[in-house]
């Protein structure tokens, strides 16, 4: 492998890195939970919104919390940040999604064992970076301007860490990087003489000097404090918070581009902020999905008004604050990750199934366009999912991506026969009737009056999904009588064939058409079907329930819950 090469922040994107979470028995100094919530977090005692995918983490590094087991009957486990292999993978993450570096965010407290847990969380970061090549810097968040950051970054910070020693230390034009957060908010202590001093200080290091600063910075007025404007003029680069604000384009015909324009003309470098959504409801209230994600549309809006200006810098904000739901980690995409006992946010709270990673996958396409490399578009550009998992839902609203359709016949396909006027079938979402997992399930009902066959097939889901040789479909059901047992789910692929006609069998060698029965009445009961031994190399276009039976009459009613596709 080639020798890393030290990048700057210009023209580059970064994303700020907490790596504040911990719990008992993670080895760490401070042995407790921190940054999740309570001893342990559990309902009523949390701190965070988003529940991550823990699906690629060590087990050594995942704790037991309070909280009942995820959808999918797993222990609801959560990370440790002070585990070094916990901060490799994230790095890994950004390498793969092509994010420049990480903004490494620095508390100081008069406490040296907390600052001791700090200072090991920072050497996690450098090791990192340096082990996936991304660069990193050192971000202060300060209510504070005396002399413990002065002594911070020379003792300790260059000295007993030796971070900007590093190779993968950020510098521009060959100054080591450094951000300060915090200062002319109105809400944080330090004067503007004070903030000046430790700006100019830091200069006289030989750093490169950023600006965490309010969204009014320019006009102080808001949230910014009155007479900073020489102290905004002292940063290198500025660096203005845009969480929390709802309106993209709003913001950049306000904020964004008289920004830009104020630094150019003041010889500033910008580096805007973006961010997916946020949300803070298990921790301090307010409306869960706040500020939603819009399935991806609201991050990419930032990226389009980026480019769009020409600005080549960007600051995610942020990587893993699942606090606030800002994070771009990896996170649960369903009901079925998620404890059953709290509401978290998920991927797919916005009604359309996103994969874990879907965040991740963005950034780097946001990424791509920001610097020129791809073509400016107001399209979000990436599909739902790039497996393995193409699909998982539980139908339950908020959390899981919910039915394309419901009531309506695939009549394309199949026709609809042997249906009175009094017996018209229906297909949909119900709660609070039969479910397997949480409180919501698809129901599909109707009366046969036919002496000869009857069949119904329902869309359902609007898909691509690429089929291969290990792809397999799960799904459970729930039938309520004998001729409910010939419901069961199909699927049409892009080449107009199905599953129904292709001779798949389930995991017992029965039929997958829906033409022969299965299940047990009036119990749930689960169907895998590895559908990649009859269909690889297809896409699955649609997503049908169906009723299909030979000559038979009367009522029928099933349920269908937990519907999965992935490799």
């Amino acid at each position: 492998m080639a020798a890393f090469q030290t990048i700057g922040v210009v023209g580059k994107v970064y994303t700020g890195y907490q790596g504040w979470f911990s719990a008992p028995g993670d080895g760490s100094p401070l042995n407790a939970w921190i940054h999740w919530g309570g001893n342990p977090p559990a309902p009523g005692s949390l701190t965070f919104e988003a529940y991550p995918d823990m699906s690629e983490y060590a087990s050594t590094s995942l704790f037991q919390s309070g909280f009942a087991n995820l959808g999918n009957g797993a222990p609801a486990k959560l990370f440790s940040s002070y585990k070094p292999d916990v901060v490799n993978k994230h790095f890994q993450w950004m390498q793969q999604a092509g994010i420049d570096g990480a903004a490494v965010q620095r508390f100081l407290n008069t406490n040296s064992t907390i600052m001791t847990h700090r200072n090991a969380i920072a050497v996690n970061a450098k090791n990192a970076a340096e082990a996936y090549d991304r660069s990193f810097y050192i971000m202060y968040d300060l209510n504070s301007a005396d002399q413990q950051v002065k002594d911070d970054w020379l003792n300790v910070i260059n000295t007993q860490l030796n971070l900007t020693a590093s190779p993968n230390y950020a510098r521009e034009g060959g100054k080591p990087v450094v951000c300060i957060w915090g200062y002319g908010f109105t809400s944080r202590v330090p004067t503007a003489a004070q903030a000046l001093d430790i700006i100019n200080w830091f200069k006289a290091q030989g750093c490169y000097v950023i600006g965490g600063v309010p969204r009014d910075w320019r006009t102080s007025t808001g949230g910014s404090k009155p007479g900073f404007e020489n102290v905004y003029k002292a940063y290198d680069m500025i660096s203005p918070w845009a969480v929390g604000s709802s309106d993209p384009d709003g913001y950049n015909t306000n904020y964004t581009l008289p920004d830009k324009a104020y630094c150019a003309t003041n010889g500033m470098d910008y580096q805007p902020v973006m961010y997916v959504g946020f949300a803070w409801s298990n921790w301090n209230g307010g409306a869960v999905n706040q500020i939603p994600r819009n399935k991806g549309q609201f991050f990419w809006k930032w990226a389009y008004n980026f480019r769009n200006a020409s600005i080549p810098s960007a600051y995610i904000a942020m990587f893993d604050e699942f606090d606030e739901a800002t994070n771009i980690a990896k996170t649960a995409d369903s009901y079925l990750n998620i404890p059953t006992n709290q509401y978290f946010l998920t991927t797919s709270a916005d009604g359309t199934y996103l994969s874990s990673d879907f965040y991740l996958r963005l950034s780097g396409k946001a990424i791509r366009m920001i610097k020129g490399l791809d073509p400016l578009t107001n399209i979000v550009p990436i599909p739902n999912s790039a497996g393995p998992r193409w699909l998982a839902t539980s139908f339950q609203s908020g959390y899981d991506g919910m039915p394309t359709w419901t009531d309506s016949p695939n009549q394309t396909a199949i026709n609809t026969i042997g249906f009175g006027a009094t017996g018209n079938p229906v297909c949909g979402v119900v709660t609070n009737e039969t479910n397997h997992l949480g409180n919501a399930a698809i129901r599909v009902a109707g009366r046969d009056n036919a002496s000869t066959g009857s069949n119904v097939y329902f869309k359902v889901f609007d898909v691509d999904i690429p089929v291969t040789a290990s792809t397999k479909l799960k799904f459970w059901k729930f039938p309520t009588n004998t001729i409910s047992r010939y419901v069961t789910v199909d699927l049409v692929m892009t080449d107009g064939t199905t599953l129904r006609d292709s001779g798949a069998q389930d995991q017992n060698g029965a039929s997958m058409h829906p033409g022969t029965a299965k299940g047990t009445v009036n119990t749930w009961g689960q169907t895998t079907c590895t559908i990649g031994n009859w269909l690889s190399g297809k896409t699955i276009d649609k997503i049908l329930i169906a009723y299909d039976h030979a000559a038979d009459t009367g009522d029928f009613k099933a349920y269908i819950d937990d519907l999965i596709i992935e490799n």
